[in-house]
């Protein structure tokens, strides 16, 4: 069985009724309900297989398809509306103190967490899917950063650790993933310290959903593509993300608000850019070949922050960054 270091078991607790655990030979026991977590594929697994199917069908694509985001990463990290965005959001984790304890829920592949490691952080790195984590991991010892994070799976609406043991908690494109947002965010602030941030990153704004996605597929059904490269295509692409239509600056202040967060800050993370990274991305599936449009998200970049600057555009971007402070 793995061991577990001394920090990490005092802050660890049930995720169903926050008693303490007690470890034996063989799992983490907790001393008030009698549940039992063990191990898999080496880490230890706070995710009850009883909770919502989503969560379950999002562990199984997210491992079974992971061979498939290790290849799409490779294109994803090169873009530059990609890099830009991820950077202002880290930038924001980086104002706190060198040695702060964060904690990032679905991590995935790992590199945003390898970023901060590198700047001195302490991380606990979280995932529902063992696929993901485990290459997570190899991530960070190729990069030489062993024994620095502790890595678990972790239902992000039902979150195992003690009150108050975070300094900082973000989560990148995977709130949308959840069932009930509200309830994740709940938990978030109820682990994070008095004066704790919470940052939201890329998470997808409302609108497209509604526009531009719709459009998309009836243009794909007017191109006459058959219906065997559509089903390829959306095997892809994990249930939660067909059904989610991501979150208007609306549902995002009233989320923060029922959470209970002392105030927030909407970042408009991409117009024309992420409108650029989404065009090659799809067309690069659809055509079956790598399409870049680099040159030109690069160019884009600095009309996007112009026109994040202006009241009447503020809430249109394609995607959010979002910042969230707890009362301290």
């Amino acid at each position: 069985m793995m061991g577990i270091d001394n920090e990490l078991m005092s802050i660890l607790k049930c995720p169903s009724c926050h008693a303490d655990l007690r470890m034996n030979s063989s799992s983490l026991v907790c001393v008030s309900c009698a549940n039992c977590y063990t191990d898999v594929q080496g880490f230890w697994d706070f995710f009850s297989t009883d909770t919502h199917s989503l969560k379950q069908a999002e562990r199984d694509h997210y491992t079974e398809k992971v061979d498939y985001y290790l290849q799409m990463h490779h294109a994803w990290c090169l873009s530059p509306f990609y890099r830009h965005y991820h950077r202002k959001f880290l930038n924001e984790l980086r104002r706190l103190p060198q040695g702060a304890l964060i904690l990032e829920l679905g991590c995935g592949l790992g590199h945003d967490g390898a970023e901060l490691l590198r700047s001195g952080y302490r991380l606990v790195e979280t995932d529902i899917a063992p696929g993901q984590l485990l290459e997570a991991k190899k991530l960070h010892e190729r990069c030489g950063l062993a024994g620095k994070s502790s890595y678990l799976l972790v239902d992000a609406e039902r979150l195992p650790f003690e009150d108050e043991s975070f300094d900082g908690i973000f989560m990148v494109a995977t709130l949308h993933h959840l069932p009930s947002p509200l309830q994740s965010l709940k938990e978030i602030r109820r682990v994070l310290k008095p004066k704790g941030i919470l940052i939201l990153g890329t998470e997808p704004n409302t609108w497209q959903h509604r526009t531009i996605y719709p459009i998309g597929g009836m243009l794909l059904r007017l191109m006459g593509r058959r219906s065997s490269e559509r089903e390829d295509i959306s095997e892809r692409v994990s249930q939660a993300d067909q059904q989610a239509e991501g979150f208007s600056a609306i549902d995002l202040e009233l989320l923060f608000r029922d959470a209970g967060f002392a105030h927030w800050e909407l970042k408009p993370a991409g117009y024309l850019s992420a409108a650029l990274f989404f065009i090659a991305t799809e067309g690069s599936q659809i055509l079956n070949r790598n399409i870049r449009l680099f040159a030109l998200e690069r160019m884009a970049i600095p009309i996007d922050e112009a026109l994040g600057r202006l009241p009447w555009l503020r809430r249109y971007p394609w995607h959010w960054n979002a910042v969230a402070y707890k009362r301290g």
